[in-house]
């Protein structure tokens, strides 16, 4: 099995090459749309304290695969966004594709003002195959976010 170490700089490395493309984007606003929306809101600016904003949130631009591990198998305990701490959870999402996830992903990482590079259904079916046997939610230390 490849680690995640080698995962995550394989990813790094396709991602700094995929920029997003209209369509991905329209996609993956429709996810967002209909996923995302209700706890991170239209602007992406959470609600606080309960949940964090993705407008400009210094992780979503973090390597994309802790959003896409936080996405398959949900993520729980206390993160600080923009200086602000939330002890919430965020359960895993069910029913969305890899495709889905790498739209949704690449849109929250090119709006809100967020600047980062896009994701691939490759990329996400290479960290879910990864991380295939993982039956809990992350951590956020796990996941390297504070």
């Amino acid at each position: 099995m490849t680690s995640l170490k080698s995962l995550a700089l394989c990813f790094l490395a396709a991602a700094a090459v995929a920029a997003p493309d209209a369509e991905s984007m329209k996609r993956g606003q429709a996810v967002y749309s209909r996923t995302c929306i209700a706890c991170h809101q239209p602007t992406g600016m959470g609600l606080p304290p309960v949940f964090p904003p993705l407008a400009g949130s210094e992780w979503v631009a973090k390597d994309a695969s802790i959003a896409v591990r936080n996405i398959i198998n949900g993520m729980q305990g206390p993160i600080t966004v923009k200086g602000m701490t939330y002890n919430s959870m965020m359960p895993p999402v069910a029913g969305v594709s890899d495709a889905d996830i790498a739209d949704v992903l690449t849109y929250v990482r090119q709006s809100f003002g967020n600047q980062a590079n896009a994701v691939t259904a490759d990329q996400v079916k290479a960290i879910r195959a990864a991380t295939a046997g993982r039956t809990t939610m992350w951590t956020t230390a796990e996941l390297g976010l504070k």
